[in-house]
């Protein structure tokens, strides 16, 4: 019996692997986008530091000024974000799973607080536009860079896993999408996918793990 073959489109980490490994599946693995820490310069730093992504976190931690940083509470999106700043020392007093959920919780309980926005060079416009909508105040540090990173795929594949619109778009430049099925980590990711497939499966969670314990229950 032939086993389905499934891409992660990011490499698994060893937790990752733990949950794959008993799967009766054959995964492949390769990392179809990297990020490069950008410098910044901050010497103010308003009432709550807001991060979008673990990403932005790793950035600011690299910064000269990170003792000013996390002097402020933060906010943020995603679970995974949540909890690597409060390793990092961080007290966090707001987070949900997508952006457009965090600005409703920043509309009912933080609308006269001021943000300094962490944040890559494609994030979505979702926050600052709901900022500029609500005269909320906020700085915006672009402390990363998202780099495509595509690879030619020859394996035929049963699924792929996705975490990110950029991992998608890097997929697609090497690789087409015909029957594959296509898990994905959230909402925004799903809709990268619109006019290429239908194909698609949203994790229960977004989350790295729930995205790989989706597809295996898939095939179970």
């Amino acid at each position: 019996m032939r086993h389905p073959s499934i891409l992660s489109t990011r490499k698994l980490t060893p937790s990752n692997k733990a949950i794959a490994k008993n799967s009766q599946l054959h995964w492949l693995e390769e990392d179809f986008i990297a990020t490069q820490t950008q410098a910044f310069c901050i010497d103010k730093v308003n009432d709550y530091v807001l991060f979008t992504s673990q990403n932005a976190v790793k950035s600011a931690l690299k910064n000269e000024n990170i003792s000013l940083i996390k002097q402020k509470p933060a906010i943020c999106v995603g679970l995974k974000t949540k909890e690597f700043l409060e390793s990092q020392g961080w007290q966090v007093k707001a987070w949900a799973h997508y952006a457009s959920e965090l600005a409703l919780i920043i509309e009912d309980n933080y609308s006269q607080a001021s943000f300094s926005f962490f944040c890559g060079n494609i994030r979505r416009e979702v926050l600052p536009t709901f900022f500029r909508e609500n005269k909320i105040v906020f700085d915006e540090y672009e402390i990363y860079k998202t780099i495509e990173k595509s690879h030619r795929i020859e394996k035929k594949l049963d699924g792929i896993c996705f975490y990110s619109p950029s991992g998608i778009k890097s997929y697609l430049k090497e690789n087409t999408i015909a029957d594959e099925v296509c898990f994905c980590i959230g909402y925004t990711t799903a809709t990268a996918l619109d006019g290429i497939t239908t194909n698609i499966v949203l994790a229960q969670e977004p989350t790295i793990e729930s995205t790989i314990q989706t597809c295996i229950a898939y095939y179970k």
